[in-house]
């Protein structure tokens, strides 16, 4: 018998122009093995795809332990539909080949009754391909499934051995790519209404307890550290830390550097996720951080609980934003075709009903992931607000809904329809800097990060694009856009396209009116100052910071000076120095103080305006200030 390639060049050689052979594209089986080998790229990503598989499984909880600080052993359990064997051997047997969102699906009960694109349960499913569960393959060599269907007397389970996937030059290129081996088998369940699945990861990679346990981090930061050259900032929360003088030892932490986690001891669930968010604010509203990071405050463990936060369908901490109904300093917008509407709140219409935005967006309450101790929910305020030095203290919060038909595009070039929901929230000051930036939700989940281009917008709007966070809830359309990895778009698809084309016109018209209202504000400002006298020092520190930061700048930062176990009520993004560096003694010391007043004012708010203090701690700040203060004091 003759294979297909044997007959279709026989058909070729007799082809022409006008006659030519059409036929289907096919994929080898090493792709599909190198796809389950090694496309998600951190822990975060393989969890992510679990809890993923667990929602679409129409799961209420998923619990995840770590065994942390060994991490020697991972468990992911959930209490969905599980699978009935069938199912399970289907998944084993066709990796790649998912049911999801096909006629199949409700033969093994992973989609709803004449409905593919919904689970069981009626939830939009994330998932389609049918390689998640792979996902741990970036984890682990070896794991275990047990699964159960409600009303079943055995539970199905099954422990499957990964292989490494390898180039190697091979006789026969038709050869079946083995993943790896897997042994399934039946036992009976004790309760019978029992339903879920459990999936146990035992051969942990090496690379990925170093990873979780922040090996290589401590290690870097460590040495750079021990050079005593430039200052280094070390996680200040951690599950422990390395011992530089044996690092091989991966359980041994220095004895004067105990755990230290955010959130207070013996918190648990999203009081544990709370006590986070508080320790990220805290990092720039008590410690004088300017720019805090969840890359620098925490160690790779910690990072991975705020990424996953992130990504399912799950609550906000502080509520969903299409929920709220009035917060203080907060103006709320519509974004329409032609510019923006103000709307009032009246602190008993949400957000959803005021911009006519209906109930296709809403908060799930019915799906909740725990991490140890952690029970996630998204790290986003919509009703309290970090200060800064920017002209304008309000937030403004803009709101939109868009239809994308693309009339007289054939539906297979265009994907469809695009349809979704958006929110663009302006503040003061947006902590931490991981969520400057969009974040797009495809059936409310997300495994990109928060993109701090904005799809690569054209304009250089340094003051305002890094106060921004907006996120696009898509519900039509998009899914098809995503990457194998889900984590990144195929940006010359047409709903990427059409996506990217609303985004940066409404950005616009959000810019224009924040300048706009900021531009008032600043009127307001110096309308109360006009019977002040405005001296040489501050004329030249404006225009400095004019031809720095352009026309439309904020007005200069404030700068406080404050007696040693006293604090100031200067908002946050205030510069704030010890009285000392501008104390005066002796005959005059009064003017010489104002005047060092004066000088180290100036001083730091032209290097504000090129950035210079941004990275520097507190305590560096005033001495770099006090230094230049006594350098000038003993030229002049």
């Amino acid at each position: 018998m003759r294979d297909d390639d044997t007959v279709l060049n026989e058909q070729v050689r007799s082809a022409s122009r006008a006659h030519p052979v059409e036929d289907s594209l096919s994929t080898d089986q090493r792709v599909l093995a190198r796809v389950t080998d090694g496309i998600y790229r951190r822990p975060a990503s393989a969890l992510r795809e679990l809890i993923s598989n667990a929602y679409d499984a129409d799961a209420r909880r998923v619990t995840i332990r770590t065994e942390r600080p060994d991490f020697g052993r991972i468990s992911i359990d959930d209490d969905g539909n599980g699978m009935s064997s069938e199912a399970l051997v289907r998944l084993l047997k066709h990796i790649g080949g998912s049911t999801k969102r096909t006629a199949m699906g409700e033969t093994f009960n992973v989609t709803r009754k004449g409905d593919p694109n919904l689970s069981p349960g009626g939830r939009p499913l994330i998932g389609k391909i049918g390689i998640g569960l792979f996902s741990v393959a970036q984890l682990t060599q070896a794991f275990q499934i047990v699964t159960k269907v409600a009303g079943e007397n055995h539970q199905t389970i099954a422990y499957v051995i990964l292989r490494q996937y390898a180039e190697s030059v091979t006789s026969d290129p038709e050869a079946k790519y083995e993943a790896g081996k897997f042994r399934i088998w039946r036992e009976r369940a004790e309760d019978t209404q029992a339903h879920g699945t459990s999936i146990t990861l035992t051969a942990i990679r090496p690379q990925t307890r170093e990873s979780l346990q922040s090996k290589q981090k401590w290690l870097t930061l460590l040495a750079r550290a021990n050079d005593g050259g430039t200052p280094v900032e070390l996680p200040e929360y951690h599950v422990g830390r390395i011992d530089p003088s044996n690092p091989d030892l991966l359980q041994q932490f220095v004895e004067d550097e105990p755990v230290r986690l955010p959130w207070k001891k013996g918190a648990e669930g999203y009081a544990a996720m709370e006590g986070m968010v508080q320790a990220v604010w805290k990092a720039y509203s008590e410690e004088g951080i300017q720019n805090p990071s969840v890359e620098k405050l925490f160690d790779e463990y910690l990072e991975m609980i705020w990424t996953l936060s992130l990504a399912p369908p799950i609550r906000y901490i502080g509520g969903h934003p299409f929920d709220l109904m009035g917060a203080e300093n907060l103006r709320l917008y519509r974004i329409d075709p032609k510019g923006v509407t103000r709307l009032e709140f009246d602190n008993r219409t949400p957000v959803r009903q005021l911009a006519g935005l209906g109930n296709k967006i809403v908060e799930r309450s019915d799906f909740e992931v725990q991490i140890d101790e952690v029970s996630l929910s998204r790290p986003i305020y919509f009703d309290r607000f970090l200060l800064s030095s920017a002209t304008l203290q309000e937030s403004l919060l803009f709101v939109a809904s868009h239809r994308e038909t693309f009339p007289g595009i054939d539906g297979r070039m265009s994907g469809g329809n695009l349809e979704f929901q958006a929110y663009v929230l302006i503040s003061p000051k947006v902590v931490p800097t991981e969520h400057r930036g969009v974040k797009i939700r495809i059936n409310d989940a997300s495994g990109i990060p928060f993109d701090p281009t904005f799809l690569s917008f054209p304009i250089a709007e340094t003051q305002r694009l890094p106060r921004i966070t907006c996120e696009i809830f898509v519900t039509e359309g998009l899914d098809g856009a995503l990457n194998i990895d889900r984590e990144s778009f195929n940006f010359a698809h047409a709903h990427v396209r059409a996506l990217t084309k609303w985004l940066h016109s409404a950005l616009r018209k959000v810019i224009a009116e924040e300048k706009r209202v900021a531009a008032s504000a600043r009127r307001q400002r110096r309308s109360v100052e006009t019977t002040r006298s405005v001296d040489e020092v501050r004329e030249i520190v404006e225009e400095v910071r004019r031809q720095r930061l352009g026309p439309d700048l904020d007005d200069p930062p404030a700068v406080t000076f404050v007696s040693s176990g006293r604090s100031s009520s200067q908002p946050p993004g205030a510069y704030q120095y010890p009285r000392s560096v501008v104390a005066a003694a002796g005959a005059n010391y009064q003017e010489r103080e104002n005047k060092a007043v004066a000088f180290v004012t100036a001083i730091t708010q032209v290097l504000d305006a090129y950035g210079l203090l941004d990275d520097l701690a507190p305590e560096d700040r005033t001495l770099l200030l006090k230094s230049i203060k006594e350098i000038s004091e003993k030229l002049g």
